[in-house]
């Protein structure tokens, strides 16, 4: 009975997260750039039989390993070529994350069945995680197998060789995810586990070897690709997109510190609970939370020298950091519990959301959808009133009521964008595209093209990128029976009777127009 009781406590976090990744799904397209790239070179792979090379507008695609594309491809075989089923392939990871979650920190804290499903909670109520959850992206799949390999070096520390098998096969899978930064997450747990355990030699020989061994047997893909892709291709793959983006980004390059308010993202609402911090300063630091402290710390700094930095960088630690959470929360014994600071954010939030048209741009008032704000202002105003005058007796209900106010969050910020994020849907330039090409035109794009059409169209020729106005002049002229993509800003003026077809990225224009109509735009 027991047991029943806590398997029934541990579905509701799953539920949340599956409501709130569904959330996103509806209101969201295929959003442009990183999506609609990531679906574009899955179809190209497929639609040309390229099952081990990826595929970008015809060429070796080596910013991603094919791990993402290869499960893309399994949904497709499974339920036909659609826009839906591949869309959930991150929930399936997230709540592999949460299962993991609760593993993990059951084997850290033996004792505490409570902490481990505040862990969940947590991590289910945490709206950045859940945010990207929805989105077709490598970092919380990634996330999965850091998760596993951290639950491997548990048993590993504990004398149990199995853990060594499950590190291997962690960083095979991880590799093929999104390449060697998997080991940057988990580094700093076998370069400092003498301070969370007592290990000697051998552990940190076998510790070295699984990985090796992970890493090594990815070379099964690694190989045959870069045969496939050329010296071009093994050069991007193996030193571009690793020591490139380590050394001297060449993209998303931030200053060091940078990560420091992206960890207080990914920790809000929980560390604004008052008694929070009265706690920490208490806590007794034994191994388990050493073991956290050096994961979240060490991937931490290691990602904050690298010179590359993105959000979603961090995720394959937040679950680390959603435990440390819970473990403070799971040692606090009140009688009341207050939520009064994280009832005033949500009441500037609902404030922010209610005026924020009067700061809009009047031309962007097109995008918003009135009664969505309204509806969204008032649900967070609630929910903000009874958390500033509601005092809870539950620790539980104290942890589940922040959690389905993330909920509430990201159902608001997606209402209130419905239309902002309809209008983001480029299906109708891509079909445009695509019957064109069927009809024997050639398609230039002016300037980098991310393979935003290539799905949405179903396309199967690439289109011929040509940065330079004059050589596409050139081009036109030598083939008349073309159309160009160009991007106009919001407020360019142009001939809307000569537009073929149109989209939009962000709020700027995408034009699709008939050559001998070029030069006008």
């Amino acid at each position: 009975m027991r047991v029943l009781k806590e398997y029934k406590e541990l579905l509701a976090p799953f539920l949340l997260v599956i409501f709130a990744v569904s959330l996103g799904i509806y209101f969201r397209p295929i959003m442009t750039i990183d999506e609609t790239r990531y679906i574009g070179v899955a179809w190209e792979m497929f639609d040309k039989h390229s099952f081990i090379l990826p595929l970008i507008n015809g060429e070796p695609y080596d910013h991603k390993m094919p791990l993402l594309f290869w499960l893309i491809h399994l949904s497709w075989y499974i339920f036909g070529v659609n826009e839906f089923s591949f869309r959930f392939i991150p929930l399936i990871f997230a709540l592999g994350n949460l299962f993991l979650t609760y593993k993990i920190y059951k084997s850290l804290w033996q004792n505490d069945s409570e902490g481990a499903i505040i862990a969940l909670w947590v991590l289910a109520g945490t709206v950045l995680y859940i945010f990207y959850s929805s989105l077709l992206m490598f970092d919380i799949m990634l996330g999965f197998w850091v998760l596993l390999a951290v639950y491997g070096i548990i048993k590993a520390s504990r004398g149990e060789n199995s853990g060594y098998y499950i590190i291997a096969v962690a960083v095979f899978f991880g590799v093929l995810t999104k390449g060697p930064v998997v080991g940057a997450y988990i580094l700093p747990l076998f370069l400092g586990a003498k301070w969370y355990t007592k290990v000697n030699f051998s552990f940190y020989l076998k510790f070295a070897v699984a990985g090796l061994v992970g890493l090594i047997a990815s070379l099964v893909w690694v190989i045959p690709a870069i045969n496939l892709g050329g010296d071009a291709y093994a050069k991007g793959l193996l030193l571009k997109q690793s020591v490139g983006r380590a050394v001297n980004s060449f993209a998303h390059k931030r200053p060091i510190w940078w990560y420091i308010p992206v960890v207080i993202g990914f920790s809000i609402p929980w560390i604004l609970y008052s008694k929070f911090w009265q706690r920490v300063k208490d806590i007794k630091l034994d191994n388990s939370l050493k073991f956290l402290l050096i994961w979240i710390v060490g991937a931490f700094i290691i990602f904050s020298l690298i010179s590359g930095k993105q959000v979603h960088y961090l995720i394959p630690i937040v679950p680390a950091i959603a435990m440390l959470i819970a473990r403070v929360y799971s040692t606090l014994n009140l009688l009341n519990y207050r939520a009064r600071i994280i009832g005033l954010l949500f009441l500037i939030l609902a404030t922010s959301f209610a005026i924020a048209p009067k700061f809009i741009n009047i031309e962007l008032h097109y995008l918003i959808d009135f009664k969505a704000i309204v509806i969204s202002s008032v649900i967070l105003l609630i929910y903000a009133l009874f958390l500033l005058f509601k005092k809870f007796k539950s620790k539980m209900a104290f942890i589940k009521t922040l959690a389905i106010g993330s909920l509430l969050l990201m159902f608001s910020v997606h209402y209130i964008a419905h239309i902002y994020l309809k209008s983001q849907d480029l299906h109708k330039i891509s079909q445009k595209i695509s019957n064109l090409q069927s009809k024997g035109y050639k398609i230039v794009h002016q300037g980098k093209y991310p393979d935003q059409f290539q799905f949405l169209g179903r396309l199967h020729k690439p289109l011929k990128v040509i940065y330079s106005r004059d050589k596409i002049v050139q081009f036109i002229q030598k083939h008349p029976k073309s159309a160009v993509v160009v991007y106009k800003k919001r407020k360019a003026k142009y001939n809307k009777s000569a537009v073929l077809s149109s989209g939009k990225l962000r709020t700027t224009n995408i034009l699709l127009v008939p050559a001998d109509k070029f030069k006008e735009f």
